[in-house]
C-alpha cells in the first residue's frame, strides 16, 4: 500500500539531508537566477537585471540566514561561481555606466556648442 507519510519521524541524519537538499536546490535557484541576469546585461536589458537583482536579494537572504549549515564543497563551489558571475555582471555594469557617461559628455558638449554658435549669430 502506498503510503504518503513516513512511518516514523526523522533522525538527525535524516534532518541534515533534507537540510542538504534544500540547499542546493537554494542554491541551484540563485546561479539559475544570476546567469539569467548575466544574460541580459549582456543584451543591455538593465531594467531586467535589476528586476532579478530585487529578487534575488531575498533568495540570497533566505540560503545564507541559517547559522546552522554546514559548508559542504558543493556549496563552495556555488559560492565561487555565484561571486565569479557577480564579477562578470559588474563589469557590464562599469562598463553600460561609462558608456552613459561618455554619451552624457557628448550631449553636453553639443548643447555647449548650440549655444555658442546662437550666441555669435
Amino acid at each position: 500500500m502506498l503510503q504518503l507519510v513516513a512511518p516514523e519521524t526523522p533522525d538527525d541524519k535524516d534532518l541534515r539531508e533534507i537540510q542538504h537538499s534544500q540547499k542546493r536546490f537554494q542554491l541551484a535557484k540563485l546561479l539559475h537566477c544570476t546567469e539569467a541576469m548575466l544574460m541580459c546585461a549582456q543584451k543591455g536589458d538593465w531594467e531586467s537585471v535589476e528586476e532579478m537583482e530585487n529578487s534575488r536579494k531575498a533568495e540570497i537572504t533566505a540560503c545564507f540566514s541559517d547559522q546552522n549549515h554546514e559548508e559542504t564543497p558543493l556549496c563552495a563551489e556555488a559560492l565561487a561561481t555565484l561571486i565569479y558571475l557577480n564579477e562578470q555582471i559588474a563589469t557590464l555594469v562599469q562598463r553600460a555606466k561609462q558608456e552613459l557617461m561618455s554619451a552624457r559628455q557628448n550631449l553636453q558638449n553639443g548643447r555647449s556648442a548650440v549655444r555658442i554658435y546662437q550666441n555669435n549669430q
